[in-house]
């Protein structure tokens, strides 16, 4: 995940979402990799942070600084294309919601969304850091409805 600020992120989510730092790397010289019709990496300043939350999850956070190519005015959406969330499975998402727009820097983006139907118990809300990460936190449990249409399950943290 790309990140204007490296420490400022990595706070988030150590503070915020419980990660622990497994290691810090940089700075590089460039990017790393090519991109379709250059001829060589962009040259810049990369640092990265690897996160890890509890022994399930890999979250790789990469600052790039110095870019020689033009910036995008702005991050996109998550339904533009390109765009993307990272989506937590909590407990509680009530909780978990109100612990988040607590803090100074993230704010709620929507309610929270109870679902129907074949998905009946599934509950989602959306939240965005100043820092530009949206974020959503999302909440179900084994024996919906769907699960009467379908032998394949949604992955539930190891924990439920």
């Amino acid at each position: 995940m790309a990140v204007p600020d490296l420490e400022q992120a990595v706070d988030f989510f150590v503070d915020a979402l419980g990660f622990d730092v497994v290691i810090t790397a940089g700075p590089y010289d460039d990017f790393g990799y090519i991109w379709p019709g250059e001829t060589s990496p962009e040259l810049g300043t990369l640092r990265q942070a690897n996160l890890v939350l509890g022994d399930s999850f890999n979250l790789e956070l990469l600052e790039y600084t110095n870019r020689t190519a033009e910036l995008p005015s702005e991050a996109p959406r998550p339904a533009d294309p390109g765009g993307w969330h990272l989506c937590l499975h909590v407990d509680d998402i009530a909780t978990a919601g109100a612990e988040l727009v607590a803090r100074d820097d993230t704010e709620s983006i929507s309610k929270i969304i109870r679902e129907e139907d074949d998905m009946d118990g599934l509950q989602w809300a959306y939240f965005r850091t100043d820092w530009g990460l949206v974020l959503e936190l999302i909440q179900w449990h084994p024996g919906m409805p769907y699960e009467r249409k379908t032998p394949h399950r949604m992955a539930l943290p190891r924990w439920a």
